[in-house]
Formats: structure tokens, C-alpha cells, sequence
């Protein structure tokens, strides 16, 4: 079995994978190719799919730093639980605000939203070494 890290690597790269389908999905979206109540369907999907790996992670990033496995007391870099925190906000904050102005670009919103949780899981991988 592997260790607790790389499960923590392997759900990080899972988000990676969700966050740039929403941001793909959202484009297409956005752009009019794909369009309708399944089109917005996949998309909420996918943004909760990116919150539950996400989330995940953060709580099993938060149990390896309290267990301090391998003798290490957290990441390298302050900045990544400060990354952590966007990753985890960022797309279904601007998904509601695109509930909330009843807009009718949620593609936009959710590819935009996409596109933060994927640079802040970029930098979270820089960051945590």
C-alpha cells in the first residue's frame, strides 16, 4: 500500500484532471457547441467533483501535517496552505456568483473557475516539497 504522501499526490493530480475538465467543459459551454440542462448538469458535476478532491486532499493534508509522517512537520512553503484555500474556494464561488447574477454565461464562470483551481493547484504542487 502506498503511503499516505503519495495518496496526497495521486488526489492532487486528480483535481488537476477535474479542474481542467470544468475549465474545458465550461469553454465549450461558454462558447454554444454544448448547451442545455445536461450541459449545466455536467458542469455542476464537475465542480462538485473538484470540491470533493479537493477537500479530501486538504483534510488529508491536514492529517499527514499532524502525524507528521516521515518526520517531516508540513509542507516546505507557508504559501501552500494559503493555495490550498484558493483551490478549494475558487470554483464553487464563481459557479454561485453565477447563480446568484442568474447568468446566463455559467460556462464563463465555471471555465474562469476552472482555470484559478488549476493555478492554485499548479503552485500547490511547487509549493509543497
Amino acid at each position: 500500500m502506498p503511503g499516505l504522501d503519495v495518496v496526497h499526490a495521486w488526489i492532487a493530480a486528480a483535481a488537476g484532471i477535474a479542474a481542467v475538465a470544468a475549465a474545458s467543459v465550461g469553454a465549450l459551454v461558454g462558447v454554444g457547441p454544448v448547451r442545455g440542462h445536461t450541459a449545466r448538469l455536467w458542469l455542476d458535476r464537475l465542480v462538485l467533483a473538484v470540491l470533493v478532491l479537493v477537500a479530501a486532499n486538504v483534510v488529508l493534508g491536514g492529517a499527514l501535517a499532524i502525524l507528521a509522517v516521515g518526520g517531516r512537520s508540513g509542507p516546505a512553503d507557508p504559501l501552500h496552505l494559503v493555495y490550498a484555500v484558493v483551490a478549494l474556494i475558487a470554483l464553487p464561488v464563481l459557479r454561485l456568483e453565477a447563480m446568484r447574477r442568474r447568468s446566463t454565461r455559467v460556462g464563463w464562470w465555471v471555465s474562469a473557475g476552472g482555470l484559478v483551481t488549476l493555478g492554485a493547484l499548479l503552485r500547490l504542487w511547487a509549493t509543497g516539497g
